[in-house]
């Protein structure tokens, strides 16, 4: 017994199904039977004939009394055509004398066939049934004739043994046509009729139709009704000396019969025959069939069976009484339609039309979904009953509901409470083996994976999500076929089948994802918008084994893998991924991002995490040398908690793709290759953003304080999670705008720094000297790159407020000053110097030179002394000796450069790049033609292996290399 399986509380305010209609009380004190539903004709005729039958007991007092057997029937449409044709015929109108009734199994022919057996019987009060005034009404009669009738029920007569009535002493019947002339004089009250197929019923020859057309008209009005003609016939196929007579002449009577009928004046020959595999059965019986349906193909008269629309109609009326609220049954209906038409786009497109109302108020309390999905689903099986299969499940399903006390506004596919026994076991009845072992575990019930979702979630578990969606998906797909094209049940009719008004549908669209996600029997379409059951397990069961089998090694080189296809982003000139030493990071003058290894998590303020401590390591070493650029160098971290969930994700997408993997070994058919594909494809994505989103959110960003008299490492910590951007983007989004990293630094900026800390004791600083220190230590701006200083220089210099450009300083004065020029040329030997000292030197440079005072007190005016008698620039003078000196010959040019420097093999870059900046640079900007060369010279003691050496000599050949050589 379930003791959750139905809603308990009310919804949305709206009055519960109970209170507004009520079951038969057989229905709801369970005490129908599944035997009840099923209408025994032959045993009906017999118990009216005989009350004192025992078989009574056996037969549901509604078929048995014509009165009841009317309040409880929906007359439908072929129902009333029958009964039409009926009245006329008996009558002596135009009614058609041979009606044949044919339908899949369960279609209501032997349901219509007991209509017309109790309409003509002539002891059916007809105020007591008033909805057959339509039916008079229509066949143009006033009142109910009385017609013999004779049953006649293949499954209930023996073609091997005669009969012998107590009632029809001294006679014998053997054949079909002997036990119909037995059943019409009978009931005419004169046995001597029965001499018109006296002989032929003894020698089982069949009468002829001149003898049956004579025994009508004597017993008429007449009404033979014949059901399961196949199965009689089966009885006789290839058996020879039975008191039946031979299959031949059986076939030959409902030939004549047919015959018969149209020639007589009022009688009517009513026969069922099946068009199911299931009723067919076998060689004989489709041969029988075949037989059958050509004599009745004649003379058939078209007959309706039972629509969908009409089923419902049937069920309702056979298993709840009248509704004693109908303002409170409208007020339900018209919640639910309002619920559809306000979200349009989570139900199907007829659930807002008016038509869909209506049909919600003529179901009521079952939901119109109900019946389609039984219909025009569970119909398609050869086994299911449309009318009687549909009785039994709803019989036991209302009784369920009402002993639990069910509070829903209707009676929806979810509330099929499938973990109550009579209930799955009517459903699986029709499907092959191996279904309730899946009900139990996927479907309903306490063991089941959507019973431990409901539990496990309080939003689920309030509303049973789970469970309503699998017992909804489980009604609308498991009689579907594997060769179907198109399987399952869309998600708007999930939705329609568990929705209520009041109810969040998010909760149920967030159910059924999960779901998919953990069921092994439940299967989606390529495009994710059907879902059904199979039998077959889904790859989700081997997956979740192999889940295991996957190591955190395994789980982390997936990781890296995935982060090393991340690029590097200005502002960073590098990033780093998973370095595995302090030795991995290079030590240089350029802003680096390292993004630690997925093992080194953190955790929000904590300072010995994992993270940290690689962290530090990073940021004070590079291998086994202290770290001089510390300043240089940012961390992204990721974070612990969902650290945890994005191992379980790539275990699960490492599994899938071991599964790709194996498609041979495992014998994969399309379908399951396309599963596979689409759930790696889920896993790789959901993996890609839970990485770049959630997981890799710590940003770490060591500084100092220099206000704090411990000039320790603080770490600053910041989250850089969300949609949209990549890590590497979002981080130096968050550095910029934290001024943890700086892209456009102020002159103003950039004297404040220099006059608080780098040139207190000092006039001057180098740009190179300036660059190291903001490089090396963290209590200093970070800027992204020596450009960004460069712009912070120039930009200061037009105005002269801030520094002024010296090219060195020598003989205690600065070489090329410049101050407030707006255009400079920058190098890293130029020195920045402070205004104040810079204006005094250009005043005391610019102050008008004393002329120098010549021999005997003169001035010469041109700075020299020419002791008063000397002719300036003349040659008649002689004042050395008479002798002009040699001019001093010019300085030699010097037209060449070399330079010859051994690199740190370590810090090849960085050695390279200061050589560029501090001497090629400036050999280059004076012109020239400029020849770099680089020589390699290397030795190893055990000598070099075949690959190193095909490797080196082909990357040598590809990059051009002019001359290279392993030599012995």
């Amino acid at each position: 017994k379930s003791t959750a399986a139905v809603l308990t509380t009310a919804v949305a305010g709206l009055p519960s199904w109970r209170d507004v209609i009520e079951p038969h009380p057989d229905v709801a004190q369970g005490r129908y039977k599944n035997a009840e539903f099923a209408v025994n004709l032959a045993q009906v005729a017999r118990v009216s004939v005989d009350s004192k039958d025992t078989d009574y007991k056996k037969i549901a007092y509604e078929y048995v009394d014509p009165v009841e057997f009317f309040n409880r029937t929906y007359i439908t449409e072929g129902m009333t055509g029958l009964l039409v044709q009926g009245l006329k015929r008996v009558t002596g109108k135009d009614g058609e004398p041979v009606i044949q009734l044919k339908t899949a199994f369960g279609g209501g022919k032997t349901h219509s066939m007991l209509a017309l057996y109790h309409m003509m019987k002539g002891n059916l009060p007809l105020a007591k049934v008033p909805q057959l005034q339509k039916v008079l009404d229509a066949a143009g009669v006033t009142s109910l004739p009385r017609a013999n009738v004779a049953v006649l029920v293949g499954t209930a007569l023996d073609p091997a043994k005669p009969k012998r009535p107590n009632n029809f002493a001294g006679n014998s019947i053997n054949t079909l046509w002997g036990e119909m002339a037995y059943q019409l004089c009978m009931s005419a009250g004169d046995p001597l009729l029965y001499d018109y197929v006296k002989e032929a019923d003894k020698k089982g020859v069949s009468p002829g139709s001149v003898a049956l057309t004579d025994l009508f008209n004597a017993c008429g009005p007449c009404l033979i009704l014949m059901d399961e003609l196949v199965a009689y016939g089966k009885k006789l196929y290839g058996v020879e000396g039975l008191p039946a007579g031979t299959f031949d002449n059986f076939i030959t009577f409902i030939q004549e019969i047919t015959e018969a009928a149209s020639a007589s004046k009022n009688s009517i020959v009513v026969a069922s025959i099946p068009e199911s595999e299931r009723e067919i059965g076998g060689d004989a019986g489709q041969i029988a069939l075949e037989h059958i349906e050509h004599t009745f193909g004649r003379m058939e008269s078209i007959w309706k069976p039972v629509t969908a629309g009409e089923g419902f109609e049937i069920v309702r009326r056979r298993l709840f009484l009248d509704c004693k609220n109908e303002s409170a049954r409208d007020q339900v209906c018209r919640a639910f339609s309002q619920m559809y038409d306000t979200n349009p786009s989570d139900f199907p497109p007829e659930s807002k039309e008016m038509d869909y109302q209506r049909r919600m108020v003529s179901c009521y309390p079952i939901h119109p979904e109900v019946f389609d999905r039984l219909y025009e689903d569970w119909a398609t099986l050869e086994s299911f009953q449309r009318t009687r299969g549909v009785l039994r499940l709803m019989a036991a399903v209302i009784h369920e509901l009402w002993m639990s006390n069910d509070a829903s506004p209707m009676i929806m596919p979810c509330s099929i409470a499938l973990d109550v026994p009579n209930i799955r076991d009517e459903l699986t009845r029709y499907l092959p083996e191996g279904w309730n072992g899946i009900v139990d575990k996927e479907v309903d019930g306490k063991n089941s994976v959507p019973f431990q979702k409901d539990k496990g979630t309080p939003r689920y578990g309030k509303i049973l999500a789970a469970r309503r969606v699998t017992r909804t998906i489980m009604l609308g797909s498991a009689p579907t076929d594997r060769t179907q094209k198109v399987r399952g049940i869309e998600k708007t009719r999930i939705r329609l089948g568990v929705v209520q008004p009041g109810e969040n549908i998010a909760d149920f669209n967030d159910a059924l994802s999960e779901l998919s996600r953990s069921l092994a029997y439940l299967y989606t379409n390529d495009s994710g918008d059907r879902y059904w059951f199979d039998t077959r397990a889904t790859l989700r069961k081997t997956v979740e084994d192999r889940i295991s089998k996957f190591s955190l090694d395994d789980v982390y080189y997936e990781i890296e893998k995935r982060l090393n296809k991340i690029h590097r982003e200005p502002p960073f000139s590098g990033i780093h991924i998973c370095p595995r030493s302090s030795l991995d990071v290079p030590d240089d003058q350029s802003v680096r991002l390292v993004l630690l290894p997925p093992e080194k998590t953190h955790k929000t303020g904590k300072t010995d995490s994992d993270a940290m401590n690689a962290a530090r390591e990073i940021l004070d070493n590079r291998g086994t040398s202290p770290r001089l650029y510390r300043n240089m160098i940012a961390f992204v971290a990721a974070d612990q908690n969902q650290m945890n969930e994005l191992i379980s994700e790539v275990r699960r997408y490492l599994a899938w793709d071991s599964v790709k993997q194996d498609t041979e070994i495992l014998n994969l058919d399309t379908t399951q290759i396309r599963e596979t594909d689409r759930s790696i494809k889920r896993c790789s994505d959901t993996i890609n953003l839970s990485i770049s989103n959630e997981v890799y959110c710590h940003l770490l960003t060591p500084y100092i304080d220099r206000l704090n008299d411990i000039k320790e490492i603080v770490w600053e910590e910041n989250r850089i999670n969300g949609s949209g951007d990549s890590i590497i983007k979002k981080a130096a989004q968050k550095m910029v705008q934290n001024e943890a990293l700086i892209t456009n630094w102020a002159p103003a900026l950039l004297k404040m720094a220099l006059d608080d800390l780098l040139w207190k004791d000092s006039n001057d600083i180098t740009i190179k000297k300036l660059w190291d220190y903001l490089c090396t230590y963290c209590y200093l701006p970070r800027l992204a790159n020596v450009e960004v200083l460069y712009d912070a220089i120039r930009k200061g210099m037009p105005s002269g407020e801030y520094f002024a450009l010296a090219g060195t300083y020598q003989d205690d004065r600065y070489i090329d000053l410049i101050l407030a020029k707006p255009e400079s040329v920058l190098s890293n030997s130029d020195l920045l110097v402070k205004v104040d000292v810079a204006k005094e030197q250009i005043e005391r440079e610019n102050k008008p030179k004393p002329p120098t005072p010549a021999p005997g007190g003169e001035v010469d005016p041109y700075g020299g002394n020419n002791g008063g008698n000397t002719s300036v620039g003349g040659d008649d003078g002689d004042d050395h000796g008479g002798e002009t000196p040699p001019p001093t010959p010019p300085a030699q040019k010097k037209t060449r450069f070399y330079m010859s420097a051994t690199l740190d093999n370590t810090r090849i870059n960085r050695d390279v790049q200061n050589l560029v900046d501090e001497v090629i640079s400036h050999i280059s900007a004076q012109g020239g033609r400029v020849k770099i060369t680089l020589d390699v010279e290397a030795e190893c003691s055990e000598g070099y292996t075949q690959p190193t050496i095909r490797a080196v000599n082909e990357n040598c050949k590809t990059l051009h290399v002019k001359t290279f050589e392993f030599e012995d």
